[in-house]
């Protein structure tokens, strides 16, 4: 057996194979005995068919599937005995697989077009500082916040005329057909901005008119307002007329123990600097959790910056669209495939960092994955016996491994246990932003 690399460039090569008749005839000669023993053919006993009639019958497929095996296994040993960083799948010549006389032929030689990664190195004490940011919650925030606590816990009271915001209950009809809902309900926070005027100051009893269909920007507000199905409110047109017979407006709550049990807990906090107190720590946890996204996305972005990385960009294209079969064409791949590469590079430094810092999954690494993801689907709930369930959950989803659970999960909990790696051993420096700074460094960060 001789198989030998023939570089064509420094990302991509021609892997040749070449088996004679010693390399493959033992295995072939051992299924052939194996097949003799153990086949159920009329007119021999079992265990009795001599090796020839099997050599006739099977002989063929047997010698094809020992030799594609074993160029198979060839191929995957160079690769890994040489620690070559192959992107994609080993393209085999199929036009000279085809022209295989394997009636005749006692010597094969197959050729596999690969694609490689160039030569790189992580070095992360190069990189860049990063910056992570530490949010303060400024007071106009916490005001918001509180406002929209109020008004989410509010109570409806009954308006005499309609503002921003408020609930329009009344009967909707069409004069031109025979349309006509008595119970129409129209939610004017959800009106288009340019049509919102119309509504703006209507009071009790009276009406205005309007083109249906330039009143929301979908078809489900539409059918909300009007009790209809979708499909049916789409087909709405011409001009309507509104005639208000009740308006109503969430009264925001009081700032009492009632709205902190109902939004906090029960006996959380027991007056309003406490109270807001707590909803200044909730704004700074879930900018914290923001904050902790963007440090990872810089540290990822960092990185691709920071190390360079060669691609087969070409052989990849047309692997691309020789593993899905027609399901995307040239031009979609040529479309989406710098996302795709940027991927593939990220992958690549990931996979460095882990063998040069004896990163390795364990089983519970794989397990936290699932459980954090069904802990966010859980969210705020919390009741005695929560984390056992979603133990016992989890440990289910990965036994059951429906739609390649273990492999998603496997690749998420590495992704992260790498990032969380990468963040102590790169530079991070702290800096301390208001809300809004925040929000203008993300902009920028993630255009």
């Amino acid at each position: 057996m001789e198989t030998t690399l023939d570089r064509i460039s420094s990302t991509q090569g021609k892997l040749k194979v070449t088996l004679t008749e010693a390399d493959y005839k033992p295995e072939v000669d051992k299924k052939i005995k194996q097949y003799s023993k153990t086949a159920q053919i009329k007119g021999f006993r079992p265990g009795m068919v001599p090796k020839e009639y099997i050599q006739k019958l099977h002989g063929k497929s047997i010698l094809v599937d020992e030799v594609i095996n074993m160029v198979s296994k060839t191929v995957n040993d160079y690769i890994a005995n040489n620690k070559l960083r192959v992107v994609g799948d080993p393209m085999p010549d199929n036009d000279a697989a085809q022209n295989i006389d394997w009636d005749n032929q006692k010597e094969f030689t197959f050729e596999y077009e690969i694609g490689t990664a160039s030569d790189f190195t992580v070095d992360l004490a190069a990189v860049p500082a990063i910056t992570t940011y530490e949010i303060t919650p400024t007071e106009d925030k916490i005001n918001e916040a509180i406002e929209d606590v109020r008004k989410r816990f509010g109570k409806d009271a009954e308006v005499e005329e309609v503002e921003a915001g408020d609930m329009i209950f009344g009967t909707l009809k069409q004069e031109a057909t025979s349309f006509e809902v008595k119970d129409a309900t129209f939610p004017t926070d959800r009106v288009k901005e340019e049509s919102a005027h119309i509504f703006k100051g209507l009071e009790k009893g009276s009406s205005v008119k309007f083109d249906i269909q330039s009143i929301f920007s979908n078809t489900k507000d539409l059918g909300f307002a009007t009790g209809k199905p979708e499909e049916e409110a789409a087909t709405l047109s011409g001009e309507f007329e509104l005639t208000v017979e009740k308006i109503t407006r969430v009264a925001a709550s009081e700032l009492d123990q009632e709205l902190f049990d109902k939004a906090l807990g029960q006996g959380k906090v027991s007056n309003e600097e406490e109270f807001r107190a707590e909803i200044a720590k909730i704004i700074a946890e879930n900018y914290a959790r923001e904050s902790a996204y963007l440090l990872d996305f810089e540290v990822e972005k960092t990185l691709l910056d920071s190390v360079s990385i060669e691609l087969p960009d070409e052989f990849l294209k047309r692997w691309l669209f020789n593993i899905n079969e027609g399901k995307f064409t040239v031009e979609d791949i040529e479309k989406d495939y710098d996302a795709f590469a940027k991927g593939l590079r990220m992958d690549l430094i990931r996979n460095e960092v882990a063998a040069n810092n004896d990163i390795k999954l364990e089983y519970n690494d794989i397990l936290e994955e699932v459980k954090a993801e069904m802990r966010n689907y859980f969210g705020a709930y919390s009741y005695e016996g929560l984390e056992e369930m979603i133990d016992q959950m989890a440990r289910k989803t990965l036994k059951e491994n429906k739609d390649g659970a273990v492999r998603r999960y496997t690749d998420r909990a590495f992704g992260r246990k790498v990032r969380e790696f990468l963040k102590s051993a790169v530079k991070v420096e702290s800096k301390t932003v208001n809300v809004d700074e925040f929000n203008k460094v993300a902009e920028k960060v993630y255009a």
